[in-house]
């Protein structure tokens, strides 16, 4: 099946390999109507796989409160949680709400130790609506204890009001560093969220304490709010945030930074924060816009990929799949990227001069080669890892028509002539590419050439 350049860059940029069941749907649909099943991953039959190793999950289905009381359970419900993260961006077929889901938990940012227990409920929560609002996961957010207890919201009081979630409110969730605020709207901000707390006993945990909330007159970005209030306060201030122009243009270039590059053209910023104004914040226009964007094409090859997306995207390429969990937390530990693993609210950098220095280009080489010929040589996992390059890896007949063939599955483009060149030198043993491809040379020069093709700077930018 032969794509297009831009059908191939959609599938990359959704978080798809360019082959198998993505490839023949794409090209099925073609990629108006793909990305709009994409927008509605509820009518996309799921992959079988996905569904039985998600059902084995069921820890997740506990609420906080349940997991507390298990021994180790904030421990367990993180290493499930990441396992299912790598699965959901690996195998799923509905991989836009994936990327979605992960935009949003990078946006409103929680790091797994702060959040706790509530991690999985937190993380379901902006699952939930990723494909949605932004002015219900801005209110979601607000009210859900992970995010008040990390950012001190629970402490915020009248007569010591804290402002630390006010003021990455402003800063990280909504209208920006240069949104046009300043110090009086952080402090005033504040005042208005004095009382939003938590309680066990509430549905979801929320909790507004009116005995705690400064009802005093505010003044924020020029509005006032008038004196007498309670928990009004705070819903007002939200719902301005959620429709500043400031908040349009500030998220959709993070969006545009997350699916086309690190510095996205002004005049697209522009396009999709005029969408994002006039549908109120509706992910789905913003997103049918972007993807139908001429500078979104442009953008070949210009986004490196993050550790946990080479990560996951080299899961896919190689069938490999982990057995043990320390072997995982070590690999992403090695990559830079422990999962939700960042200690500041401001969430994982995407931009490509974050992971592009030499030490996290080399532990990269180093996760390729084991995915590939650790696992192969090991096809019971016995070194925490379990391999199916065999049956994913393409057949041929030659050593240059394989090495063409599985540069299409994983990069989906065949190598330019250099590269091609050394390939197939390495796969041939130097007898050139009309070398037959016999089952032995397959099996002895699988798993390297595949740790190649992970490698090499045609998979790591996309």
């Amino acid at each position: 099946m032969s794509l297009s350049e831009n059908e191939t860059h959609l599938l990359l940029r959704l978080g798809f390999l360019p082959s198998g069941w993505a490839a023949e749907r794409l090209a099925k649909l073609g990629s108006e109507a793909f990305v709009e099943e994409q927008l509605r991953p509820e009518g996309i039959p799921e992959d079988p796989e996905v569904l039985r190793r998600l059902a084995k999950m069921k820890l997740l289905e506990l609420g906080p409160r349940a997991l507390a009381r298990l021994e180790n359970g904030q421990g367990r419900a993180y290493f499930r949680l990441l396992q299912r993260h790598l699965l959901l961006h690996a195998r799923s077929r509905r991989r836009l709400k994936a990327r979605m889901a992960a935009f949003w938990a990078n946006h409103f940012y929680v790091p797994a130790e702060a959040a706790g227990v509530q991690l999985a409920s937190y993380l379901r929560t902006l699952e939930e609506r990723a494909l949605g609002s932004f002015r219900d996961l801005l209110f979601a957010t607000a009210q859900h204890p992970a995010m008040l207890v990390y950012l001190n919201n629970d402490s915020n009081v009248a007569e010591h009001p804290n402002e630390n979630y006010a003021r990455e409110l402003l800063e990280l969730h909504t209208l920006g560093v240069d949104g046009g605020y300043d110090e009086h709207d952080v402090k005033e901000a504040a005042r208005a969220l004095t009382g939003w707390t938590t309680h066990p006993r509430t549905e979801g945990g929320f909790y507004f304490d009116p005995d705690v909330h400064d009802d005093g007159p505010k003044r924020i970005l020029g509005r006032r709010l008038p004196a007498g209030r309670g928990v009004e306060d705070g819903l007002q201030l939200l719902d301005r945030l959620a429709r500043h122009p400031s908040t349009a243009r500030f998220v959709t270039r993070k969006l545009a930074r997350w699916f086309v590059s690190d510095d996205p053209a002004e005049g697209l910023v522009e396009r999709l924060a005029a969408v994002f104004t006039r549908e109120r914040g509706q992910m789905r226009p913003v997103l049918r816009t972007l993807f139908a964007a001429p500078e979104f094409y442009a953008a070949r090859g210009r986004r490196l990929r993050t550790p946990l997306e080479f990560l996951s995207a080299a899961l896919e390429a190689s069938g490999s799949a982990f057995t043990d969990e320390w072997r995982l937390l070590d690999t992403l530990n090695r990559l830079g990227q422990p999962f939700l693993g960042w200690k500041t609210p401001d969430g994982y950098p995407t931009h490509a001069r974050a992971w592009s220095g030499t030490s996290g280009l080399l532990a990269r080489w180093q996760v390729a080669l084991e995915l590939t010929q650790e696992a192969d040589g090991d096809p019971e996992g016995g070194w925490g890892l379990l391999a199916r390059l065999e049956q994913t890896a393409p057949q041929g007949e030659t050593v240059g028509g394989w090495v063409r063939a599985a540069a299409r599955e994983v990069w989906g483009r065949e190598p330019g002539d250099a590269r091609f060149a050394a390939l197939v030198d390495y796969a041939s043993d130097g007898r050139g590419p009309a070398t037959e491809l016999t089952p032995l040379r397959a099996a002895r020069k699988r798993g390297g050439l595949y740790a190649l093709l992970l490698a090499a700077p045609e998979f790591q930018w996309i």
